[in-house]
């Protein structure tokens, strides 16, 4: 297993600007890194350049960099809302940058491209019709996929707030089992579909991960990893949140999990002065060496 890091791990500045990929991909070489997870999140920001015209020469331009600075991609997330929710006002446009992301994935050697699973929000509590709707959602996507050699990792995600601030508002691929079940029937179509498993969305999930894990066992072909408090989804560095890294690393090794080690922890060099993030990238990569060193 290796240690890799989402592109966005230096993104965010104090001051609201962002730093675009090109150079995260630089600081995190500098860092140590030499595997990445290209984050397409957020369509919005103009550094992702997924929605210019020239877009494909962007990815080009990443290409050759990483290949310049050693770098391989190996994970990738495409833009997420609620798929199944049929008054999202921005689909078409959505859309679209998720057929981008997936493209542009196949011209980076992606093996696994992490996408959001959705909910049916006519009846948020039918889980038969959201799995209907996601395998309609999901079929067109898993076959351009597979036209790029890339496979789908559906992510595991977070029951909705309701309005007291509970967590009483399903989420349908909140449950492991659930979410198992969901890539099992598209594994009878597709064998280019899995798990992402996002160990701070099961922490604020009170999921017990060890168990979950090891029933999601092959199924497993990507990973999110960041800490939380089990309130918020803080996204920061392990070890300073209350995920149980100890008793989680050793049944990765259990698992035979053969994907990476895949950091999302974009909120640890936030509101670290520019003077520090070369410290912090350092510190990062220095955590993941002594958690995949904690697998043994």
């Amino acid at each position: 297993m290796r240690l890799s890091t989402s592109t966005n791990l230096f993104a965010y500045r104090p001051d609201g600007s962002f730093i675009p990929i090109l150079e995260s991909m630089h600081r995190c070489a500098e860092a140590g890194y030499k595997v990445l997870d290209i984050n397409l999140c957020d369509v919005t920001r103009s550094y992702y350049r997924i929605a210019d015209p020239d877009w494909r020469d962007w990815v080009k331009e990443v290409s050759e960099t990483a290949k310049q600075l050693g770098l391989s991609f190996s994970q990738s997330h495409t833009p997420f809302y609620n798929v199944l929710d049929p008054k999202f006002p921005l689909r078409k446009e959505y859309e679209t940058m998720v057929r981008r992301s997936i493209e542009s994935s196949g011209m980076l050697g992606v093996s696994w491209i992490v996408i959001h699973a959705g909910t049916w929000t006519e009846d948020n509590r039918s889980l038969s019709l959201s799995k209907k709707k996601n395998m309609e959602y999901f079929r067109p996507h898993l076959e351009l996929a597979k036209k790029y050699n890339c496979g789908i990792a559906i992510e595991n995600l977070v029951d909705y707030r309701s309005a007291d601030g509970s967590r009483g508002l399903r989420n349908f691929s909140a449950d492991y089992e659930v979410l198992c079940d969901l890539v099992d029937s598209l594994a009878l179509e597709f064998d280019n579909v899995g798990v992402c498993w996002d160990f701070g969305h099961a922490n604020l999930m009170k999921i017990d991960q060890p168990t979950a894990l090891r029933y999601i066992n092959k199924r497993l072909k990507a990973t999110h990893v960041a800490d939380n408090s089990g309130i918020n989804d803080d996204h920061i560095i392990p070890f300073m949140g209350t995920v149980d890294w100890r008793s989680i690393m050793p049944v990765l090794q259990e698992i035979d999990y053969q994907g990476d080690f895949t950091y999302e922890i974009h909120n640890v060099s936030t509101r670290i002065p520019a003077c520090l993030l070369s410290d912090i990238g350092r510190y990062t990569v220095a955590v993941g060496h002594t958690l995949l060193a904690m697998q043994r």
